[in-house]
């Protein structure tokens, strides 16, 4: 063995430029990505309908990546505290990130100081789709139709309540959008997360409130709550009857998206094999069995399509935001 050469090799080896952190990972991997586990940072809590999506798609997107894909919840701060993380982490392709409208779209135009920069910290990989929200009453409620709520909102003596998954989300700022457009007197109540407050709204706690189609399904199909309207382009397949907010001319016709990012400077080459298995994972039976039941809007698109897509999300939620007026406290 000419042990010279080979020291000689390790030297070259430890002068390269390591560009993102990924350089001397690669060359010691021979190139092959994977080669070891997959992360996907879930910035919102364990049990949640994205959540329950994320974990429905690992171990189909593990059988295609050939590695294991772990899940790890990292909630706060309407998503800023995961994507955070995720931002931070090594360029490399071993970190993804579940980003949505709120986190990714919304919450850097509230949060001061902003927390990131949806732009430049980070990459858009493949979308998921969307999810349509729900604004809904108690079944008991007399009002049938949003219309014939808001009527009663604005001849009660005290103002109705709204309550949606925090301040600042997009539920929030829906509705929002929703009074200015209307006039409507709702009163803001913010609860932590969409698990209290569908237990708010199913105790009557709170006249009306918006929330993910994908958990208030199972209430409406039990005949507990009531669907008034939709963030949806067109009525929901499953819902026939329930009108979409544009059709109270509400200048909102989707829902919030959710897809996966992946720090800023992650190889292209890693970007597209990640893009096409969650892709593949997405067409996957029982995934898209999933997505069936929680009403969701998928929207497949290539790389450069979904990170136009991606940029100009975070201007139109910032565009809603501004003209609501909306801020946190």
């Amino acid at each position: 063995m000419n042990t010279n050469l080979n020291r000689r090799k390790a030297l070259r080896l430890l002068s390269l430029p390591v560009i993102g952190g990924t350089a001397l990972t690669s060359l010691a991997q021979g190139n092959v990505y994977p080669s070891r586990p997959i992360k996907i940072i879930v910035p919102w809590a364990a049990g949640g309908g994205g959540d329950t999506l994320v974990r429905a798609m690992a171990p189909v997107l593990s059988q295609r990546l050939g590695q294991p894909v772990v899940v790890d919840n990292r909630p706060g701060a309407i998503g800023t505290i995961g994507s955070l993380l995720g931002a931070r982490s090594p360029a490399d392709g071993y970190t993804l990130i579940y980003g949505a409208a709120d986190s990714h779209s919304i919450a850097p135009h509230i949060i001061k100081p902003t927390p990131y920069d949806s732009k430049k910290d980070f990459l858009a990989v493949a979308p998921i789709g969307f999810t349509p929200l729900t604004v809904m009453v108690h079944a008991s409620h007399p009002a049938k139709t949003l219309t014939e709520f808001l009527q009663m909102a604005k001849q009660a003596k005290d103002a109705p309540t709204y309550g949606s998954w925090g301040q600042g989300s997009s539920g929030q700022i829906i509705m929002e959008v929703l009074n200015k457009s209307t006039g409507s007197p709702l009163l803001h109540v913010p609860y932590n997360s969409t698990a209290p407050l569908m237990q708010a709204q199913l105790a009557k706690q709170i006249d009306c409130s918006v929330i993910p189609s994908l958990v208030a399904e199972q209430h409406v199909a039990a005949g507990a709550i009531r669907m008034l309207a939709v963030t949806a382009p067109e009525r929901l397949a499953g819902h026939p009857n329930v009108p979409t907010l544009k059709e109270f001319g509400v200048d909102i016709d989707i829902g919030p998206w959710l897809g996966f990012v992946a720090p800023a400077n992650t190889p292209a080459e890693i970007v597209t094999r990640l893009h096409d298995a969650i892709e593949g994972s997405l067409a996957d039976a029982q995934v898209a069995e999933t997505m069936r039941k929680m009403s969701m809007v998928m929207t497949p698109m290539s790389t450069s399509s979904y990170q136009q897509f991606y940029n100009r999300e975070f201007d139109r939620w910032g565009s809603y935001i501004r003209a609501a007026n909306i801020t946190l406290n």
